[in-house]
């Protein structure tokens, strides 16, 4: 591990300890930076809290390799002050233990929680990403049956090799909308 990548994980460490709004860069062309609060680092995932429009919405996992620049907010910050006053403060992690070794281990531990993930793969195209189930957790592969922005199930499951996974949601509002509508899988 180079000093540039020890620096940002002790900086993402410290920003989940104090519970630090923090605005994260990563090296991924065309990839969104994120805001949120950090929850769990490890040498391959983050997961964050992610704030949208003065909320908390869900979480998102990142590969930690991608991230090249982690800039923390001070406790004045208008969303740290509104979650102390309106909570929840601290911002909760996701429901259920997240286990974080790789990828497979990563998504399989939440959706034991969440039903719907949101899968990039921002190296081969940051401007897609796909909603769906997990229904297969292959050895290199994923099988996400994915749903439509009508909330309409495919008929097949896509496969994603896990090392073109550069991030996934899960818990927000919008995979939880669909979620709701589309009613379970078909089987």
């Amino acid at each position: 591990m180079d000093t540039m990548s020890k620096e940002v994980r002790r900086q993402l460490q410290e920003a989940a300890e104090k519970h630090q709004l923090t605005h994260l860069e990563r090296a991924l062309p065309g990839s969104d930076e994120l805001e949120g609060f950090v929850i769990e680092v490890t040498p391959s995932w983050t997961v964050i809290a992610e704030c949208n429009r003065l909320a908390l919405d869900g979480f998102v996992a990142l590969r930690t390799r991608d991230i090249v620049k982690v800039r923390r907010q001070g406790s004045r910050d208008l969303m740290v002050r509104w979650l102390q006053r309106e909570g929840p403060w601290p911002p909760p992690g996701p429901h259920g233990p997240l286990a974080q070794t790789d990828f497979r281990s990563l998504v399989e531990s939440v959706s034991r929680n969440y039903h719907l993930i949101a899968v990039f793969e921002e190296d081969l195209d940051p401007g897609v990403v796909y909603i769906g189930a997990p229904v297969r957790f292959g050895k290199k592969r994923l099988k996400l049956l994915e749903v439509n922005p009508k909330a309409r199930w495919a008929s097949a499951p896509t496969s994603f090799h896990y090392d073109d996974i550069t991030r996934i949601d899960f818990g927000d509002r919008y995979n939880t909308i669909l979620d709701t509508l589309a009613g379970p899988p078909p089987r």
